[in-house]
């Protein structure tokens, strides 16, 4: 019997070996693997910064599917070869040519393409076309790998020459890492100026930042992936920041957008002055705050601010702050806020809530909306033992617990699309026609138009 059954396992395992050793057929006749795109298109990336690798395009990735009963070996190449601006991994093998990858029947490969494109030195962006190439037992298909190559100004971990001033609107500028505005220095942008930053670069001003855009050429702030799918992604890049002792900083018609915090403006200015006056801008898509004070001095008004993770504006341990005919908006949804986006405190707080220190705050806001997707989004941190002074009247507030008169309270604003982010006003707003004169009178609203006799509230002026 023991003999017996050392036979039927010896028989067994030569069974087992014997189906291991047979040799794995492979499709063999013609065949149409099925790409899930014809063109893997990156839109725009920078030309590389002299004596670096940087920048680096997104990773793009499609398909491969064999549609066949049997496994097919394929070879995949690029056209350009060892000098393609782009490369390939598939399966965990990188390019520009790998072989001898298998896909099952009805099964599927993903391959993951990234591009580094050389200067081209021309002002406008430039096509670069490759190819990869798909071989099965002799028969070849491809697909198009396409991107715009666009050659930039960079600057990398420098502070600026005093009284620097771009101005080139031919060709991006490009933030690696931080740069810095000395004190006492001045660092001007001029309009229709373009500036990309990569992820965590902060523009740090100790000086004075002027930013000079207009209404037909505002000055653009984002992050160093321009493309269209990147718009409305927060946190990639730091955010410009304004340091203690800066003073007569000024922003007209820029949009900051894309950063973990826009602008954050530290304490009150040596000099008495305003920290920083800001107009017709806007600041959206920040992964915290568009716009943050830090016992600051702050002067905005025609300002477009919000759809941030956590706050439009926070006004931090006192300061003094003064809106005139600004939108504040929360209606983002890629993160969940706890509080209103609109917060002002006098106050700092341990863990516990017990007040640490308390700084006099004062702000003023004026012919607004302050508006959002939650039930209260306006908070109001006035316990500290430091004044708490505030003029905020003829605005469109979001909020059940504020005592504020002279307001509208919980009527929707009938903005064009939440959704889409266009704030301007539709015809049946109560915003509409709802401003009161200010002295001195804005006459002009974000976008340059002429506000009428009977004003609007927000940043946008009604027009039919």
């Amino acid at each position: 019997m023991k003999v017996l059954l050392r036979l039927t396992l010896a028989l067994g395992i030569f069974l087992v070996l014997l189906s291991g050793c047979q040799k794995e057929k492979f499709f063999e006749g013609n065949t149409n693997l099925k790409f899930s795109t014809d063109t893997v298109w990156f839109d725009t990336v920078f030309t590389k910064a002299p004596g670096t690798k940087y920048p680096i395009s997104v990773t793009k990735i499609f398909s491969i599917t064999n549609p066949e009963n049997g496994t097919v070996k394929v070879d995949l190449t690029l056209a350009g070869g060892v000098n393609s601006a782009y490369r390939i991994n598939a399966d965990g093998f990188a390019g520009p040519e790998i072989r001898g990858l298998e896909i099952p029947a009805k099964d599927s490969i993903f391959v993951f393409v990234q591009c580094t494109l050389e200067p081209n030195n021309q002002t406008m962006p430039a096509l670069l076309v490759d190819s990869l190439i798909a071989t099965v037992n002799g028969k070849s298909q491809k697909t198009y790998l396409a991107a715009f190559g666009w050659d930039a100004n960079y600057f990398q971990s420098v502070q600026l020459a005093c009284n620097e001033v771009w101005g080139d609107k031919t060709k991006p500028y490009v933030i690696v890492d931080n740069v810095l505005v000395a004190k006492g220095c001045t660092f001007t942008i001029k309009e229709g100026v373009t500036v990309y930053n990569s992820a965590r670069s902060l523009l740090l001003v100790q000086g004075t930042l002027k930013i000079e855009g207009t209404a037909a050429e505002p000055v653009y702030f984002t992050g160093d992936k321009p493309t269209f799918e990147a718009r409305e992604l927060p946190n990639q890049w730091g955010g410009i920041y304004i340091t203690r002792g800066s003073t007569n900083n000024k922003i007209a018609y820029a949009k900051i957008h894309n950063a973990a915090i826009g602008i954050r403006v530290d304490s009150l200015p040596e000099a008495g002055n305003w920290n920083l006056e800001i107009e017709s801008s806007s600041m959206l898509f920040c992964g915290q705050a568009g716009l943050a004070g830090i016992t600051a001095k702050i002067k905005a008004q025609n300002c477009l601010i919000g759809e941030s993770g956590s706050y439009s504006f926070l006004g931090f341990l006192g300061g003094e702050y003064e809106f005139r005919h600004c939108t504040f908006v929360g209606y983002a949804n890629f993160t969940t806020r706890q509080d209103g986006h609109f917060a002002l405190t006098n106050t700092i707080r341990d863990g516990n809530g017990i007040i640490l220190q308390s700084k006099p705050l004062t702000c003023t806001v004026l012919n607004s909306i302050i508006y959002g997707s939650q039930k209260e989004e306006f908070y109001i941190d006035n316990k500290g033992f430091a004044a708490f002074t505030t003029n905020i009247t003829n605005n469109l507030i979001r909020s059940f617990d504020q005592p504020y008169a002279g307001n509208v309270y919980n009527q929707t604003p009938e903005f064009n699309s939440t959704t889409k982010h266009e704030f301007w006003l539709g015809s049946n707003s109560p915003a509409k026609d709802a401003g009161t004169a200010l002295s001195p009178a804005i006459t002009l609203d974000i976008l340059g138009k002429t506000r009428d006799a009977n004003v609007d509230l927000g940043c946008y002026e009604y027009i039919p």
